[in-house]
């Protein structure tokens, strides 16, 4: 037979053919010789499944199963997988001989980092957030002066796994909403004249998937999707069923880190107003933009301090991320910021961040530190050996008090 080599050197081609030819049969001597085997770290490895007489499909889960490995738990990575096949001279039943193929592959596996929940409970969470309804409640007439109830919704860190994951991050916000709801009358029955409610987003609504802390992407519930859809539903239903216990309901949101977009090395390498909290902000006053549920709006766009006035008092607001050093010199400094832009120092502090309550007279201004509603973190307590109790901060505030604000309450 004689063979051509178009458009190149003859014998160079036969090298080359030679040389890769010597390989295969390299390959496929320790293909023969090697023993299955697998080498496990703690986020995957290597495995070897030795001599097989018939080729893999798609369907790597025997062979994972075959070495103890979860398929549900590790996953093959597709790029790296490695295959040799060669022949082998086999006697058949007859006594006749046939040439059959043998086939091993090396690959690399992972774990996997997909969300635990479907789409379908996702979908049945959701559906059970919609049937949530407001409640009304009429005010009744006193002589007090008029405050502002506060509810301050920090850190729920939806899609977070700590302290049994997303369904009950999910039971417990829907028993602060009950609490703040039972709160108000219950206030109001002490005489307190609230005539307006201020809904806080103090930051840190959704957990996000990757970044933030080593083995975020193991541990992450739910997709970057599920988690603000999530966030909205739950807005949703928590401002349909508060708004109406007052005559104003004032909506205020902070930036935060959890809510960083576009990350990279663990940090954010676009502007401060690509965020999560934003965006979750603007789409809620897009879906109330025909309703008179919420009757001011107060939404950051890269500012990390905000402020507001509620019953005549102005309140600063902030997630407290960006806090570097001392508080009170941090604080101070951002006060003479907030009484440039605003042309009035803040009396209230209200900040989250830091997952636990914490309550500061500094002289100039109180300060709010608030509890979360996620989880925990195994990582703090193995740190620290403490953990926070979870719940939902509110209070009054108004000039009915020397301190300007009052009946504080972890719900």
């Amino acid at each position: 037979m004689v063979k051509s080599w178009p458009d190149t050197d003859e014998k160079s081609a036969i090298v080359s053919l030679n040389e890769s030819l010597n390989n295969e049969m390299q390959d496929s001597e320790l293909s023969k010789q090697k023993k299955p085997y697998a080498e496990i770290s703690l986020d995957g490895g290597e495995i070897y499944t030795g001599v097989l007489e018939a080729p893999i499909a798609d369907d790597w889960s025997p062979i994972l199963k075959s070495f103890g490995l979860d398929p549900d738990v590790f996953m093959v990575v597709d790029d790296k997988v490695k295959m040799s096949k060669w022949q082998q001279s086999k006697r058949t039943e007859s006594g006749d001989r046939d040439i059959v193929w043998l086939y091993a592959y090396k690959a690399q596996f992972t774990r996997r980092t997909t969300p635990k929940i479907t789409e379908n409970e996702i979908e049945n969470i959701r559906k059970q957030i919609s049937k949530w309804k407001p409640s009304k409640y009429k005010n009744k007439k006193t002589k007090e002066p008029e405050t502002t109830f506060v509810i301050n919704w920090a850190d729920w860190q939806l899609g977070k796994s700590a302290g049994g994951g997303v369904d009950a991050t999910i039971e417990r916000v829907y028993e602060s909403f009950d609490k703040t709801i039972q709160r108000i009358k219950d206030l109001r029955q002490l005489g307190k004249n609230i005539t307006e409610i201020a809904i806080c987003s103090l930051g840190d609504p959704i957990e996000a998937c990757t970044g933030h802390y080593a083995s975020q992407e193991f541990s992450v519930q739910a997709t970057q999707r599920q988690q603000l859809l999530l966030a909205l539903d739950l807005w949703t239903a928590g401002i349909k069923m508060i708004a109406p216990l007052a005559e104003k309901t004032k909506f205020v949101a902070v930036l935060s880190n959890h809510g960083e977009w576009q990350r990279r090395n663990g940090k954010q390498f676009t502007t401060d107003s690509d965020s999560a909290d934003g965006f979750l902000a603007d789409t809620m006053k897009r879906i109330f933009a025909n309703s008179e549920l919420i009757t001011e709006w107060v939404i950051p766009h890269d500012e990390m301090c905000i402020q507001t006035e509620l019953s005549g008092v102005p309140v600063a607001f902030t997630h407290g991320h960006k806090i570097t050093g001392k508080e009170i010199d941090w604080l101070r400094g951002q006060s003479i910021k907030l009484l440039r832009d605003y042309n009035k120092e803040p009396k209230l502090w209200i900040t989250a961040h830091k997952h636990h309550v914490k309550v500061d007279d500094m002289g100039m201004w109180w300060r709010m530190q608030c509890p979360s509603l996620d989880g925990g973190s195994k990582w703090f307590e193995d740190i620290a050996g403490m953990w926070s109790t979870p719940g939902t901060l509110t209070f009054l505030v108004g000039k009915h008090d020397k301190n300007y604000w009052s009946d504080m309450e972890i719900l």
